[in-house]
């Protein structure tokens, strides 16, 4: 690298690195939205808590099996078009989930955002690898990894955690 491109070496990869990030955190968010809401959407479909359970069944069902195909489909069609389907795709589930009063289409919505799930690490770690210099890799991961612990941190308030008797 010749004198002097640190700097602009650094800008751009700070650009990359934020954008991978943010997709990360969103990720990490969208895991996190039921937890705090488990009472309210019991209630609004009249169903117990283990049924409730079966949406976050089944979007970790999707997402544990799905994972590694959609790695080997990251490497083919590309991360960023990959990356950015899973965030428009969780987007999708997220208001089909929130707008449908429908159990089974809570339980369908969940499992297509765990289909999205499957995207966000293969992608961001290709991004992170292809697009961000050597001399800055150590500090992509260092800020890319912790977002998840951000999340867990923020998403749910302790006042918000429901009480469950």
């Amino acid at each position: 690298m010749p004198a002097g491109s640190g700097g602009e070496s650094w800008k751009r990869d700070a650009k990359v690195i934020a954008l991978v990030t943010v997709a990360h955190f969103t990720s990490h968010v969208h895991v996190m939205l039921l937890p705090p809401m488990l009472g309210l959407v019991r209630s609004a479909f009249g169903v117990s808590y283990v049924e409730i359970g079966a949406a976050l069944t089944a979007f970790n069902v999707v997402s544990a099996a799905l994972q590694t195909p959609a790695g080997f489909l990251v490497d083919r069609i590309g991360a960023r078009s990959m990356l950015t389907g899973g965030l428009l795709l969780a987007a999708l589930s997220l208001t089909v989930a929130a707008l449908f009063p429908d159990y089974r289409l809570f339980v369908v919505a969940y499992a297509f955002l765990g289909l999205a799930n499957t995207v966000y690490h293969p992608a961001d770690y290709s991004l992170l690898s292809r697009h961000v210099s050597a001399e800055n890799m150590s500090r992509a991961y260092s800020i890319h990894t912790p977002t998840a612990t951000i999340v867990s941190a923020i998403a749910i308030p302790r006042r918000f955690t429901p009480r469950l008797r």
